[in-house]
């Protein structure tokens, strides 16, 4: 099994990198605060010189990067914890049904379900609720994922945290 370096993300900064995605999208869709449309183009703005960072501030690959990040600041936590064994329950349940039938252990069919529905809605350059769930909840799902296939996932997952999650970190001086 593969595993996602946690130690790469801090709780606090986990925490930082989901409340900098949320702060973004309702900068973003109320202008600021006040009340109107907001300024993104997905809102009514989008105009003026501002216009390209509003556009930033809502592009969804931006959220969902920074959820991924907050998930694998969660990892050490009693909430990661948690997450994390209902992860393992569903994965183990899906295979329990599914062993009789097949004959061979698929006890990450639901992870890897998980990853796909993710990779789907970043290709679809989407990050509604469900998105930002996923994104959170990957860094637990990849660790089930058997080979060189979770392996990969989980460099790419421990890459990104880290990255960002050093941005992040400096922004707000928790590093």
């Amino acid at each position: 099994m593969a595993a996602v370096d946690a130690s790469s993300v801090g709780a606090g900064v986990g925490v930082a990198a989901i409340a900098l995605s949320v702060s973004l999208q309702m900068i973003a869709r109320k202008g600021g605060g006040g009340g109107g449309k907001g300024h993104g183009k997905e809102h009514g703005g989008g105009g003026g010189k501002l216009g390209k960072v509003w556009a930033v501030m809502e592009n969804p690959v931006l959220h969902i990067v920074l959820w991924i990040t907050g998930g694998v600041g969660m990892v050490g936590t009693g909430m990661g914890a948690w997450v994390n064994s209902v992860v393992t329950w569903a994965n183990t349940e899906v295979s329990g049904l599914l062993t009789p039938w097949v004959g061979l252990g698929l006890a990450w069919l639901v992870s890897l379900a998980l990853i796909v529905m993710l990779i789907k809605d970043i290709r679809g350059n989407r990050a509604g609720p469900r998105t930002l769930g996923l994104a959170a909840t990957s860094p637990f799902a990849v660790v089930a994922i058997p080979g060189s296939v979770g392996a990969g996932l989980a460099t790419a997952i421990t890459f990104v945290s880290s990255l960002v999650g050093g941005v992040v970190g400096w922004a707000f001086g928790l590093r």
